[in-house]
């Protein structure tokens, strides 16, 4: 299930979405908006790999678009982390002073 943060626990969205040629419903706490932005890249991506590997089946074009999913969140993790630690940097150059 997606949770936002900064909703209340209780706050259950759901939508129906087209993946891969397949209906789902999906639930979560994120905002209708997220939900659908969710299902769209997972269909992107499946969509992607399959057009890419027509030989492929549904359980292993499912797999190869988590992993680049995957991939691609780790390396933003990292790149967010990176930045975090230049951002840091620069305000103990700075002094940590605030205009």
């Amino acid at each position: 299930m997606l949770k936002n943060p900064n909703s209340n626990s209780a706050d259950v969205n759901k939508i129906k979405a087209v993946i891969y040629g397949q209906d789902y419903q999906i639930k979560g706490r994120a905002s209708v908006d997220q939900l659908r932005m969710v299902a769209m890249l997972v269909d992107h991506k499946m969509k992607e790999i399959g057009e890419a590997n027509p030989r492929l089946d549904l359980n292993r074009v499912a797999v190869l678009a988590a992993v680049n999913v995957a991939d691609e969140y780790l390396k933003l993790r990292q790149e967010y982390e990176d930045l975090l630690r230049i951002l840091e940097q620069a305000q103990q150059l700075g002094g940590g002073e605030q205009e």
